[in-house]
């Protein structure tokens, strides 16, 4: 028999053996082994845990472990009943029969446990020596199915007489561990989870899924208020408690708003109470919103829409409560509501003076003197005046011919106006009389006396003494005696005597009498302005007008430039730089040989000479292809280029050289203003680039013209040359004068109509001031014997101008 069969034998071998079958269970047939085999239930797997389960306990949730102290499901022989009639004494087994043993307290019994035969899945009880349920040996648990369904056998703890599935976790299959020698789902760091699962506090998890351990173990997801979730490992909510909602979508606060009772979320996250019209309160209950009323308000017409539309402590049409009105009493234009109390209020100059509600308002406290302004003021008259009431005032009325003078209602009307000097008539109408005294008759203000120079000329007494005698020029002295009047003059009256003032512009300046005031200040050279105030004006003619000294005209070469009058024509045309001939004429100097700027200098400015041609302002491109000779063929300094010489040899310009001159100024006074040409001296050939090969060329410009062009074609040797010339001169005036060049002749071409065309003319420089060629640059090369010209660059200056 196989190893294999054997194993398989062991689990059933006990059943087989206790029931008879064979005497030796390994000498049983194949065939029956394999029956045996066949009729036992297979062990079924572990329970994987619900990894969906939306929590979980803190404790791992696993198969809970066999009760270790039930005895295991097994067939056993027929064994006398525990607790039996124990058979006779014995002194040793061998007395007992029907294969009874000699127990320790010399019956015989069932078993002993110093020498237990009972069946292997059995074992014997000390204190009632039979045999009951219970491993005694690893054998009696060969039949006992392994509570994790595993295939390995059983172990037998004899000492607690129970079958233990393992010793350590290996002897588990996979997802379980080895817990008081039972297999139990779970894991540790030598058990791992399946793959998606962690081991979390021994149990394995989908921490992707698990809120008890979202994300990470023990990292349990809590929601206030709802329900929670756990969704790709990170916490979230799963639904919210009925009545409550997340409204601002955070989950730190959960289901953080209470829908049945905050106003501002009442019923839904977007609807908030609102608070009507004279609502103290606003509420919420079960999701409805409502109202309280303010202190003194309330909803009259039962429309929420306006609120408590009423005041109740202050409406007339419902005061203190909805529909109490208030009635409407004589005096009283309106009701009135006061804290919720009716009552009314008098129309303005009415008054409730008996306190009695049914006649209302009885009084006008306008006009009653004995309720004036209020009730129970009465007015009181004071002396020589009798009492009034006027718009709710105490007055009084004086009687005739008194008046209350002083504004103190206690004196009444204290002065008599018949004969009161300071309230004749009225209160305040004080008699005045100028230069007398005055008097108060039947209370109209009369003069006494008049005083000292003063009359009473036109017998009025309102004005009093009015005429001064003294000076008045129709009572000059006493009444009724007028001054004449003169030319021109206003007839006046000085110290009782007649004079005459005289009438602007006009003054008495010859102090004749007779003739008035003769002389018109306002024309007069003599006396402008005021007798006496001569006019004079250095240099001119003075005038007067309108009162004031005047130039009228000044001599010829003057001016009167800065306006005034006093220091006459004080400017000089001819010295003047500032009124050069004229008054504000600014004078520019020209070359004439007369002071244009009123400066005391002839021609200052004017060029005297052009110089300056040291070194060079403009260099050309170099035209043509040179090579290592450099030719330069350049005028001394203070020299210009009036001309060219060289070679030509076939196609060729084999030899380029220059004629220098020296070019000076010249002044043409035929005209004004004067010209300024330049001339040319002195003619000086600069130059011997190359060998003498070819027709020789030479070229002068004509009369006092100099070079300021160069043309001709070029590239890749120098094929052609020519030149063009023009006269120099200095145009302008003092201060912007500049070098002006005029084209005056082209020179011949030499050389032939080969390569690309060059022309550079001397530029102008930013003065507007022209440039002149002073000079030739190149490079020559060697062909076979000789030395030819092969390339050509200008070289030119602006002439510097030398003035006064």
């Amino acid at each position: 028999m196989s190893t294999a069969r054997r194993l398989g034998w062991l689990l059933v071998a006990l059943p087989v053996a206790a029931s008879g079958c064979f005497d030796d269970p390994l000498s049983a047939p194949d065939a029956a082994l394999d029956a045996a085999l066949a009729s036992r239930d297979r062990p079924a797997p572990l329970d994987r845990p619900d990894a969906g389960a939306p929590d979980r306990p803190d404790a791992p949730d696993v198969t809970a472990a066999p009760d270790v102290t039930a005895a295991p499901d097994v067939t056993t022989a027929d064994l006398p009943e525990v607790g039996a009639d124990l058979g006779p004494r014995c002194a040793t087994s061998a007395e007992c029969a029907d294969g009874r043993l000699c127990g320790p307290d010399g019956r015989c019994a069932p078993c002993v446990p110093s020498d237990d035969r009972c069946p292997a899945a059995q074992h014997c009880d000390p204190s009632t020596l039979g045999c009951v349920p219970g491993c005694r040996s690893d054998e009696g648990c060969m039949a006992t199915p392994r509570a994790d369904g595993g295939a390995a056998p059983a172990r037998c703890d004899v000492a607690r007489h129970v079958c233990l599935d393992c010793d350590v976790d290996d002897d588990c299959p996979a997802r379980s561990v080895c817990r008081m020698g039972q297999c139990m789902v779970g894991c540790n760091e030598r058990r791992g989870c399946a793959p998606g699962e962690v081991c979390c506090t021994g149990s394995c998890v989908d921490v992707q899924a698990d809120i008890a351990n979202c994300g990470a173990c023990e990292r349990r997801c809590a929601v206030s208020n709802g329900v929670p979730a756990c969704t790709a490992g990170v916490c979230g909510l799963e639904a919210c408690t009925a009545g409550f909602a997340d409204c601002n979508r955070s989950l730190a606060d959960g289901c953080e708003s209470d829908l049945q009772g905050d106003p501002a979320r009442c019923g839904a996250c977007d609807v908030s109470c609102p608070t009507p019209p004279g609502a103290g309160s606003i509420a919420c209950g079960a999701g409805r919103c409502g109202y309280t009323c303010a202190a003194g308000m309330a909803d009259c017409d039962g429309d929420s829409r306006n609120g408590c539309e009423r005041a109740v402590s202050s409406d007339p049409g419902n005061c203190g409560r909805c529909g109490n009105a208030c009635p409407a009493r004589a005096g009283a234009s309106v009701p009135r509501c006061t804290a919720g109390v009716c009552g009314y209020v008098c129309n303005a100059g009415r008054g409730d003076c008996d306190g009695a509600t049914d006649n209302g308002c009885e009084v006008d406290v306008r006009t009653d003197l004995s309720h004036c302004g209020r009730c129970g003021a009465a007015c009181v008259a004071p002396a020589n005046a009798t009492a009034t009431c006027a718009a709710g005032r105490c007055g009084y009325a004086c009687n005739d011919g008194y008046g209350d003078c002083d504004g103190d209602a206690a004196n009444g009307c204290e002065v008599d106006l018949r004969t009161s000097i300071a309230h004749c008539g009225r209160c305040g109408g004080a008699c005045m009389v100028s230069g007398g005294t005055p008097a108060c008759v039947d209370g109209l203000c009369a003069i006494a006396t008049c005083g000292g120079s003063f009359a009473n000329c036109d017998g009025l007494s309102s004005n009093g003494c009015e005429t001064d005698t003294r000076s008045a020029a129709t009572h000059c002295g006493m009444c009724g005696r007028a001054c004449p009047a003169a030319p021109h003059a206003t007839a006046i009256c000085v110290a009782s005597a007649c004079a005459t003032r005289c009438s602007l512009p006009y003054g008495d300046c010859d102090g004749v009498a007779s003739n008035g005031c003769e002389t018109d200040t306002r024309t007069s050279v003599a006396n402008c302005g005021r007798c006496g105030a001569a006019c004079v004006t250095p240099g001119g003619t003075p005038g007067c007008s309108a009162g004031a000294c005047v130039v009228a005209g000044c001599e010829t070469g003057r001016g009167n430039c800065d306006g005034v009058a006093a220091n006459g024509c004080e400017t000089n045309f001819a010295t003047s730089p500032s009124h050069c001939g004229a008054c504000g004429a600014v004078g520019a100097e020209l070359c004439d040989g007369r002071d244009n700027s009123c400066d005391g200098l002839v021609d200052n400015g004017c060029p005297t000479a052009i110089g300056g041609l040291a070194g060079f302002d403009y260099t050309s491109p170099e035209y043509g292809t040179g090579t290592t000779i450099s030719t330069d063929a350049s005028c001394a300094a203070g020299q210009v280029v009036r001309g060219i010489f060289g070679r030509v040899n076939g196609s060729f310009v084999t030899q380029l050289n220059v004629i220098c001159g020296t070019a000076q100024i010249s002044e043409n006074r035929t005209t004004t203003p004067y010209r300024y040409a330049a001339t040319v001296t002195g003619s000086t050939d600069v130059g011997t680039v190359g060998t003498a090969v070819g027709t020789v060329f030479r070229y002068v410009c004509p009369g006092d013209s100099v070079v300021t062009r160069i043309r001709g074609r070029a590239s890749p040797y120098l094929y052609q040359f020519m030149l063009d010339c023009s006269t120099l001169s200095v145009t302008g005036n003092p201060g912007s004068l500049r070098v002006t060049a005029t084209p005056a002749a082209t020179s011949p071409a030499w050389g032939s109509a080969n390569g690309g065309t060059f022309d550079y003319p001397c530029p102008t420089n930013a003065s507007g001031s022209a440039s002149v060629l002073r000079g030739l640059y190149g490079r020559s090369r060697r062909i076979l014997t000789s030395i030819y010209t092969m390339s050509v660059g200008a070289r030119c200056s602006v002439p510097s101008i030398t003035v006064r």
